[in-house]
């Protein structure tokens, strides 16, 4: 049986409470995966301030360059998945098999969520309107209008609540580890294959693993992992405030 860890800052964890992962129709048990509970996850916020610090050891373009990287290995590398590994279609396989969603759609998504990691810098730069990525990673700098700016981090780790029915929309929180701030989510009941599949990628890659936290939950803690110290941010401008630079 497929067993799936929580995931704390890098660290595999086992939990005693444990939730199936099954087919959409069949109910088949296809994988198992651990729990995370409302103290582990706040006793885990403490270390925020950590997963930014190992980023920062790396500027916005190596990170970049690191995630493009690790689109490559999303899309067509075998990678670690639990007590066992996945292949890509291993991957759409077991993805359509849970959500219900087709085969096709499941590559579909994968393509695009490659896509976006391997043209990471040209979406960073339509983001932030060509902003120099110097000036994100120091705080202030001049624009190419020669006007002093400054931006100031919002935030150490970034939270994100999943869902288990829409695969596509994991485009959103990828920008997030290149711009140098800790990444922590709960995967969907039924979707955890994305978020742990992109999350191997990236740390193959080269991208620290003390970067990512991942929690895998009952719908009960879902107001926990809203989160006092990590934000649940829908868009990448609100990882960044503008300062008084």
């Amino acid at each position: 049986m497929l067993e799936i860890p929580v995931i704390r800052w890098g660290k595999e964890y086992q939990s005693m409470s444990k939730t199936d992962v099954v087919h959409f129709e069949t109910g088949e048990t296809l994988a198992q995966v651990n729990e995370a509970n409302g103290g582990l996850i706040k006793m885990d916020m403490r270390k925020a301030k950590k997963a930014r610090e190992v980023l920062r050891q790396f500027s916005i373009q190596e990170l970049v360059d690191k995630v493009a990287a690790a689109g490559e290995l999303f899309e067509n590398a075998t990678l670690p998945l639990g007590n066992g590994e996945q292949t890509p279609e291993d991957f759409c396989r077991i993805q359509s098999a849970t959500t219900g969603l087709p085969e096709h759609m499941c590559k579909f998504n994968m393509t695009k969520n490659a896509f976006v990691m391997k043209n990471m810098g040209d979406i960073l730069d339509a983001l932030t309107r060509g902003l120099p990525f110097d000036i994100l990673s120091n705080g202030y700098g001049q624009e190419n209008r020669d006007v002093m700016v400054s931006y100031q981090a919002n935030c150490n780790a970034s939270g994100w609540v999943l869902p288990s029915n829409s695969p596509g929309v994991h485009t959103l929180w990828l920008p997030v580890i290149p711009l140098q701030i800790g990444l922590v989510m709960k995967p969907g009941k039924s979707e955890p294959w994305t978020p742990y599949r992109i999350y191997e990628a990236m740390a193959q890659a080269g991208i620290p693993r003390e970067a990512f936290c991942l929690y895998p939950g009952a719908r009960r803690q879902r107001s926990r992992t809203r989160w006092r110290r990590a934000r649940k941010l829908r868009t990448v401008r609100h990882l960044w405030w503008p300062g008084d630079g």
